[in-house]
């Protein structure tokens, strides 16, 4: 079953904390920012927690978490997940092997700044894979958005300065980090082949469930040929985040603003990522606010605001 790019948002009614839950630009904006903190927290246990047991681990976490409490839903729903176990095994090859797993395989060799660098073409990406696969339209003022969002994130990495970025250095990991990040395109793409009515929790907790083998050949092969991670308070507490904040709870939020606003407008949000970076070195490394950042974010806003609005 396909869903048209063009989505309607649920109607506004009730309290306002419901009102917050149900809007897809405010789910899909806390997912961005759960994602920006991904990348600085898994740079920076890199020395300490291995990327294959990081991914391992996160999604056993996540599952364990959620499995309680969405098992009487799965109960229910359990013809359509028989129907469409095929779909589900595919997208959590996409997400948590190619999107997840080399994306953490990928920060032990490059930096997170290049790593957002080529984050801020995953818009794009979405957008070809969108139009490729189902056609979807793309409308001038929507391209118009995603350039200037693009822009805005080059002007935060660039620091104003085009010589800066013409020298920003490039290596392998970001070649991992490409191909994962085209992994994670197809992911947003294909899983509008999922029914509409399928439950946003059973979704994440079976691509959960189905990504826990996946990632446990690669896991083993890492722990006895190359490293094992040691098992302290802080690859606990950094299982636990990833697990909770950037795995389940992100998940539900981006499946749900992809389903509501379809993944071309939903995939403009991606550039929130840099900007939340940026915003979180300020507050937590004392780095200092400049014009700049006042610019790049300026832009990211006003670029989201026209690509995200359903074309006429």
């Amino acid at each position: 079953m396909t869903q048209p790019e063009n989505q309607t948002e649920p109607e506004e009614a009730g309290p306002l904390w419901k009102r917050l839950l149900l809007n897809p630009y405010v789910t899909v904006s806390f997912a961005m920012f759960c994602w920006a903190t991904t990348t600085i927290v898994v740079r920076y246990v890199r020395d300490d927690a291995p990327p294959m047991a990081l991914s391992f681990w996160r999604l056993v976490f996540a599952f364990l978490i959620l499995l309680p409490i969405t098992y009487p839903r799965i109960r229910r729903q359990i013809v359509l997940v028989k129907e469409n176990w095929k779909t589900l095994a595919l997208l959590a090859m996409l997400l948590w092997f190619g999107g997840n797993a080399l994306l953490f395989l990928s920060l032990q060799y490059t930096i997170a700044i290049n790593a957002a660098v080529i984050n801020s073409v995953e818009p794009v990406i979405i957008v070809f894979l969108a139009w490729l696969l189902f056609r979807d339209q793309f409308t001038g003022r929507q391209a118009l958005g995603a350039a200037l969002s693009l822009g805005g994130v080059l002007v935060l990495i660039a620091a104003g300065s085009i010589d800066r970025l013409l020298k920003l250095d490039f290596n392998l990991g970001d070649i991992i980090v490409f191909v994962a990040y085209i992994a994670w395109g197809f992911y947003a793409v294909l899983i509008r082949k999922l029914p509409r009515e399928m439950d946003s929790l059973v979704v994440v907790t079976l691509l959960l469930g189905f990504g826990i083998p996946m990632l446990l050949g690669p896991y083993l092969v890492e722990s006895f040929y190359f490293r094992a991670m040691p098992f302290n308070a802080q690859n606990f507490g950094t299982i636990a985040y990833l697990g909770i904040f950037s795995g389940a709870i992100s998940m539900v939020a981006w499946n749900y603003g992809i389903k509501t606003m379809g993944p071309i407008r939903a995939s403009q949000f991606l550039h929130l990522i840099p900007a939340f970076t940026v915003v979180l070195a300020i507050m937590l490394l004392d780095e200092t606010l400049q014009g700049y950042h006042f610019a790049g974010i300026v832009l990211i806003a006003i670029g989201i605001f026209l690509a995200s609005r359903a074309p006429k």
